[in-house]
């Protein structure tokens, strides 16, 4: 075939360049790297390496924004870590190694198509290891990611010296108080361990101290400096006492009782949500209610949000949650005390039991917040305290009905509905003409590959078809095209001139199930010739183009795919295998190459082939059951002619068109046994009569007799082709 798919236009441009891109001063491990958002590489390194991202069509490939191609260099900036040879050859030798630092140099990769801008690029990392009690840094959380100890956390930020921790030397530290709490927050098999980690980043748009005290609120822990140390000294606030075992703070040893307030129901908040973060890095939230509490207000609903950003843990969410709902739906009681020395051990976090006969109060666990100790010459003690919500009971929680609104977008997917068929001579004249020119570069194996799928989901917006030989390597883009609609039989479909087809469908899509255009139901094109949108019915003329009216089931896909197409232009011939892609878009992007199924096809030539016979006659009937006991049989046809046919979508009763230049017949007769009785080839008219002498004699029953039931193929032949479908009649004589 010629060269009209040979042709090349310039739509646009690719774009390269070289980066380097510092994230963060250490990490342990790289897990992903996202470009714009979507995912680039994921995999884990955990020491210096040359990544080939190959992504082209991440962004739509180049029929939109490109994608990402090229190798990247991962530096995690150990102390060994010597200068990276791209940057060299860009800036020259003298440059520094870069150490202390983790960082991805581009290798002037490929970064977009057809839009100059380079994307944000991010990266997804783990680091948990900080040189201490490594066996309790890792926590796997409930997804199956790694977080860090938060213990690990606050005790870095105290020590460090590099990336703006507060340096404190680990002499300062009550390590017997750290490590306590690192193995309740660290995972194991202890009911007392909490599987409790973090996954967050401190950017230094806060005070070191800020960062701190989310660390804590996160934990509800305390940090504080002990009195009875001089150590800095980390707490977990839990239940982890005996009541009978508190110290006991009345009259006899409270000097004064400077102030006591307790919140009233009314005030008390009955539902909890927290906003955390998840492992895409998009914001989530978990509500929990306290039915007790909703009961006592009258339904009224008093709600707070929480802002929990180092959770990542779906799980850990709704636990944290619950924590957070106990310590605020109960009407808590505070109060300021100025005590004695004798219970100097009381510092933060502490519990004592509060009894107090003046007011009523008797038993009741308080937990110290602060305390002040004011000078060995007064002898005095300030404490300000609040009742332990551990004390008080457990909460019946619940989870409010979550909304009936879902998100209409979906994630581009696979199409499940998707047929390859080799181009039409009808299509390829309305894609090309039929100049002499054109015609001039045709052989009798030309051919070219169509496609056509089923939209995925509701919000798919197109596909584009990909191709490679098979055997090859690489796949190259072809088109991009929108989705034909897709009907479904709703009962079985005999062999007819004209038909009027009921859908299951509830309804038809009227723009793109019109009269006047043809619809491929299964293998047979038909030609619609009415619609009918209340009764679901298309009405059509059966077997119109190359193909032939057959019998279907119930359940056929058809398919309205006149103007709703992929086209591969790529110059075909008889015989070749193709492998095909079929690749959805929707908002949210289009389906990766490597994720699409492959389809395969091999040409056998289809629109260089002669169309079969029409108006196909067996004794005068068209698809007879019987030509009774003692009738000979007769076939009568009618000549087709791609060339001419090339206007109007014929039907299967009109009478010649043609014959195509050097057309003929070729008619196969097959007796009662399935035994092939003639052959009658090279025919060039439009009629055979089997003579019954011709059949008794084929037959060679004993005594001569006709065939109680006959089967009959026709087909147009040219030259070495043969019609792409054939005839295939049966009947009895009775």
């Amino acid at each position: 075939m010629g060269s009209s798919g040979d042709s090349c236009t310039t739509t646009g441009f690719r774009y390269f360049t070289g980066l380097h891109l510092v994230f963060c001063h250490s990490l342990d491990k790289l897990l992903a790297i996202r470009v714009g958002d979507k995912t680039a590489w994921e995999g884990n390194v955990a020491a210096n390496a040359a990544l080939a991202l190959d992504k082209p069509n991440l962004f739509g490939g180049e029929g939109r924004e490109g994608g990402v191609k090229g190798t990247v260099d991962v530096c995690f900036g150990l102390p060994s870590q010597g200068r990276n040879s791209y940057l060299q050859s860009i800036l020259g030798t003298n440059i520094p190694a870069f150490r202390g630092l983790f960082a991805l140099v581009a290798r002037k990769c490929m970064v977009a198509a057809n839009n100059p801008y380079i994307k944000e690029w991010s990266i997804l990392g783990q680091r948990t290891r900080t040189g201490w009690l490594e066996e309790l840094a890792d926590i796997v959380a409930s997804d199956g990611w790694i977080d860090m100890n938060p213990a690990h956390i606050i005790r870095e930020t105290l020590t460090n010296t590099t990336w703006g921790g507060l340096g404190y030397p680990e002499s300062d530290l009550d390590a017997a108080s750290f490590e306590y709490a690192a193995w309740v927050l660290g995972s194991g098999d202890a009911p007392e361990q909490e599987d409790f980690g973090l996954s967050l980043l401190w950017a230094k748009n806060s005070s070191v101290e800020d960062f701190l005290q989310v660390i804590l609120n996160h934990i509800d822990g305390i940090l504080y400096v002990s009195h009875l140390t001089g150590l800095l000294t980390l707490k977990l606030v839990r239940s982890d006492y005996n009541p009978a075992m508190l110290p006991v703070l009345n009259t006899s040893n409270v000097l004064e009782l400077v102030d006591y307030a307790s919140r009233t129901a009314s005030e008390a908040i009955n539902q909890v949500t927290i906003n955390w973060v998840d492992r895409n890095n998009s914001p989530q939230a978990t509500t929990v209610q306290d039915i007790a509490g909703v009961a006592r207000m009258g339904g009224q609903v008093n709600s707070t949000a929480l802002d929990f950003v180092g959770i990542a843990d779906p799980i850990l969410a709704s636990k944290v949650a619950a924590r957070e709902l106990q310590q605020l739906c109960m009407p808590i009681a505070s109060c300021t005390l100025v005590i004695n020395r004798k219970q100097a051990q009381l510092e933060p976090g502490d519990c004592f039991v509060f009894d107090w006969e003046p007011l009523g109060v008797s038993g009741m666990v308080m937990r110290v917040d602060q305390v002040e100790m004011g000078t060995l010459a007064d002898g005095q003690i300030r404490i300000t305290a609040a009742r332990d919500v551990y004390g008080m009971g457990t909460i019946t929680l619940t989870e409010p009905a979550e909304s009936m609104w879902s998100n209409p977008l979906t994630e581009p997917a696979n199409a499940v509905l998707r047929r390859l068929e080799e181009i039409t001579w009808w299509q390829f004249v309305r894609q090309y003409g039929e100049s002499a020119a054109v015609l001039d570069e045709l052989d009798d194996a030309s051919t070219m590959l169509t496609c056509f799928c089923g939209r995925p989901s509701s919000d798919a917006l197109n596909y584009e078809m990909w191709t490679r030989n098979v055997g090859a390597t690489d796949w190259a883009k072809r088109d991009t095209d929108s989705f034909p609609f897709v009907g479904t039989l709703a009962t079985v479909l005999t062999p007819a001139v004209s038909s009027v087809i009921p859908l299951q469908e509830g309804a038809l899509d009227t723009d793109l199930v019109q009269a006047g255009t043809y619809a491929a139901l299964g293998d047979e094109l038909v030609a619609v010739t009415a619609v009918d949108p209340v009764n679901v019915t298309v009405t059509v003329n059966r077997g119109v183009l190359d193909t032939i009216p057959v019998a279907h089931a119930a359940g056929e896909m058809m398919w309205f795919h006149q103007g709703f197409f992929g086209l591969d232009k790529t110059d075909r011939a008889a015989g070749e295998a193709v492998e095909v892609k079929i690749l959805p878009s929707t908002s949210l992007g289009r389906l990766a190459l490597e994720d699409a199924a492959t389809d395969a096809v091999s040409c056998v030539g289809r629109m260089m082939r002669p169309y079969p016979p029409g108006n196909v006659q067996v004794n005068g009937s068209r698809w007879p059951a019987s030509i009774g006991a003692a009738a000979e049989l007769t076939v009568t046809w009618a000549h087709r002619d791609r060339t001419l046919q090339t206007v109007t979508l014929n039907r299967q009763d009109e009478g010649n068109i043609g014959p195509e230049s050097s057309m003929t017949y070729t008619l196969r007769i097959y007796g009662e046994a399935g035994t092939l009785l003639r052959t009658a080839g090279g025919l060039t008219g439009t009629a055979y009569t089997y003579a019954a002498a011709d059949e008794k004699a084929d037959s060679g029953f004993v005594p001569a007799r006709l065939n109680t039931a006959l089967r009959i193929e026709l087909e147009s032949v040219r030259g070495s082709l043969v019609s792409l479908q054939q005839w295939n009649l049966s009947v009895t004589r009775a």
